[in-house]
C-alpha cells in the first residue's frame, strides 16, 4: 500500500511559494487564515482538490495554517 504524504503547514504573513506541479494531485484544507493562488482566494474552512499534474503558484497575505495531502489522486 502506498502512503500519501500529509503535512500541517504554517505560512507566515507575506509568504510566497515557488510555482510547482503536483504529481498525483493535492488536497488542501485551510484551517485558519486565507490561502491564495492564481486561481482563487480560499478562506478558512475551504477544501481545495487539485488533480494529477495540476500546477499553481500559492501565497498568503496573513498568517495561514493548512493541512495538505499529496500524491493520492493519480
Amino acid at each position: 500500500m502506498a502512503v500519501s504524504p500529509t503535512a500541517l503547514v504554517w505560512w507566515p504573513a507575506g509568504e510566497r511559494f515557488v510555482p510547482h506541479t503536483h504529481v498525483g494531485g493535492e488536497e488542501i484544507v485551510v484551517l485558519s487564515g486565507t490561502f491564495q493562488d492564481e486561481y482563487g482566494t480560499y478562506p478558512a474552512g475551504t477544501w481545495i482538490r487539485s488533480p494529477h499534474l495540476s500546477r499553481h503558484h500559492p501565497w498568503v497575505d496573513e498568517d495561514t495554517l493548512i493541512y495538505v495531502k499529496t500524491g493520492h489522486l493519480g
